[in-house]
């Protein structure tokens, strides 16, 4: 049986307009605080000679915007067949040109 992909659910949150900040859909949220943890975390890492890693993009996004996607990722779930009557290489995300899988 085939498995669907999802689209990841900062995807799902980057199709929404933010409430919270006003970043419209494609556009990163304007987060200075989210960022500024993030990059000062890399730093601690840096400087106790760790590599820095790779940050889930949903954590640079308001909870707002996070929460939208969420809930347009369950209706998309929702609505898509059961998975033993998928079809494979269907797609039954609602993204559209928004999303390419890899």
């Amino acid at each position: 049986m085939s498995k669907t992909v999802w689209p990841p659910l900062h995807v799902y949150a980057l199709a929404h307009r933010c409430t919270t900040c006003g970043a419209e859909p494609g556009e990163q949220c304007n987060a200075p605080n989210k960022n500024g943890r993030l990059v000062r975390a890399d730093r601690i890492r840096t400087e106790m000679g760790m590599d820095p890693i790779e940050h889930d993009p949903a954590h640079r996004m308001h909870a707002t915007r996070q929460q939208a996607g969420l809930r347009h990722k369950r209706r998309d779930a929702v609505r898509a067949p059961w998975p033993e009557d998928r079809e494979p290489g269907h797609r039954y995300d609602s993204l559209g040109d928004a999303w390419t899988p890899e």
